[in-house]
């Protein structure tokens, strides 16, 4: 920005200071959190940009030729420069179809990152990453009981494995030529403890990665490597969207929002339940934007009265006459506005300035817009698409079974009744599956989600509980036997 500008600074302020990454930015995908965590992990980034050139396939406007291509890498091909473009053309298709499987790929290599099978894949950081990376990496950075996460150490293993049949692929690519380095070392850059702000959701988070990690070795999930790579992605897309919706409530002592995960039985209570749910997480997101704003008011206004609110009002500093014109004058209605309606001076001048941040800041790419996106792409909220404007939470098979085994313990691989999972996911969550009704309907009731249902709500989460069990049962994480018990476990 050409000068300095309050409005833009305090936006800025909030992201960086107080949450820890961008959440203004609809381009994030789970490519771009796998880059910045695992760059994290391993303090490496390798030169890639060969590999781009034959990824970013010939029907891509700005993409490298295949006979250019020939030219270059001659001395890999199977024929030399008497190679057939056409079939270099159906290999680079391929290698698209392969490692830009969520379109992150771009003919421009600086805001490009590939579907990551290992390490040889890692790039330095590009805008879309949001930060997401560091800020998950310092949760698993962080000592806890004298200890960093094993989830770490996971990680760097997968990616070490390089012989994996995707990266097998890229091979020839890698090693060429064979007189240049493609790995820069930098090392990890591990935060002290003490710079580590923490809560508890982000303990919730970190037991999450533990257990996660712990499990995936139990069950030798560990032996796939890209198995243990899109484990760890998945459940880093659910961390930070968890973490976005629940730091209201573990910072400010909000509502703490009920997750409730919609089954797909097409029950019209459950949907409506869960639409209702995914909206109070939205809110939730704008609750912490406004109470961040008012901790970090309170030490620029030492006496918060009308009067000082206005006067900060005033002193507040424009990038341009017409931003100052039009802004300004929203804030000063807004904080008016909330005033007449009783609001706390301090509390009336947070309320507008949120307001003033997602109508002229964030009006493209909100943080709660970003719920909805990342949601989305971790396969928690659906369902996809534009069309589909509505949305809830319901979760796919795979996140489903991710968010389970960071739910379980390792002694709860043996086996635990669905009830308790239920109650496990409620009090590490605040997820509720269905498998008890009652206090369900309570936690629902209690988040005025329930008395605005349609049909019989008690019930239905019941039958969603069911439909859930089923699920678990055909993924092979749970059993059911001839009394009625369902256990959760593996390989029961």
């Amino acid at each position: 920005m050409a000068k300095h500008d309050t409005l833009k600074q305090l936006a800025d302020s909030i992201c960086r200071e107080y949450l820890g990454f961008l959440p203004t930015s609809n381009s994030v995908k789970p490519p771009h959190i796998a880059n910045g965590l695992f760059r994290e992990c391993t303090g490496e980034t390798c030169y890639t940009q060969d590999i781009h050139e034959w990824i970013v396939s010939e029907r891509r406007n700005g993409a490298v030729s295949s006979s250019e291509i020939i030219e270059k890498y001659q001395d890999i091909l199977w024929h030399g420069n008497k190679e057939k473009p056409e079939n270099v053309k159906q290999v680079r298709y391929l290698m698209e179809e392969i490692f830009n499987q969520d379109n992150t790929v771009y003919p421009n290599y600086e805001f490009s990152v590939f579907s990551i099978s290992s390490h040889w894949l890692l790039k330095t950081r590009v805008s879309s990453e949001l930060n997401i990376g560091r800020f998950l990496f310092e949760i698993l950075a962080k000592r806890v009981n004298g200890i960093r996460s094993p989830a770490i150490e996971l990680i760097q293993s997968a990616l070490n494995h390089d012989d994996d049949d995707l990266t097998k692929i890229l091979k020839p690519i890698i090693a060429y030529p064979t007189d240049r380095e493609k790995r820069t070392l930098n090392g990890i850059d591990f935060p002290s403890d003490e710079s580590i702000k923490w809560d508890a959701c982000k303990e919730a988070i970190r037991n999450g990665f533990d257990n996660l990690a712990r499990n995936i070795r139990v069950t030798k999930e560990n032996e796939n490597s890209l198995l243990v790579l899109e484990r760890m992605v998945n459940f880093a897309g659910f961390a930070v969207f968890l973490y976005l919706v629940d730091c209201h409530f573990a910072l400010f002592k909000g509502n703490r929002i009920p997750i409730l995960l919609d089954a797909g039985t097409e029950l019209e209570s459950i949907k409506k339940a869960s639409e209702q749910s995914f909206t109070s997480a939205k809110k939730a997101v704008e609750d912490y934007f406004m109470c961040t704003i008012q901790a970090a008011l309170s030490l620029e206004i030492s006496s918060p009265n009308k009067a000082a609110c206005l006067r900060w009002i005033e002193g507040m500093v424009w990038s341009s006459a017409e931003r100052e014109l039009s802004v300004k004058a929203a804030i000063t209605s807004y904080f008016e506005s909330f005033s007449s309606d009783g609001e706390d001076p301090l509390v009336a001048l947070a309320h507008s300035l949120q307001i003033a941040l997602y109508t002229f800041e964030y009006k493209n790419n909100s943080p709660s817009d970003f719920c909805r996106v990342l949601g989305v792409r971790c396969g928690l909220i659906g369902p996809k698409g534009n069309r589909a404007n509505v949305k809830r939470f319901l979760i796919n098979s795979f996140t489903l079974e991710t968010i389970t085994l960071s739910i379980l313990s390792e002694d709860d691989l043996d086996g635990i009744e669905m009830k308790e999972l239920g109650e496990k996911a409620i009090h590490i969550y605040n997820i509720l599956l269905g498998t008890n009704a009652d206090a369900e309907y309570k936690i629902l009731e209690n988040a005025n989600i329930a008395q605005s249902t349609p049909g019989d709500l008690r019930g239905d989460l019941t039958i969603n509980a069911q439909a859930l069990a089923n699920t678990y049962i055909s993924l092979g994480l749970a059993r059911k036997y001839a009394d009625g018990v369902t256990l959760i476990g593996w390989r029961l």
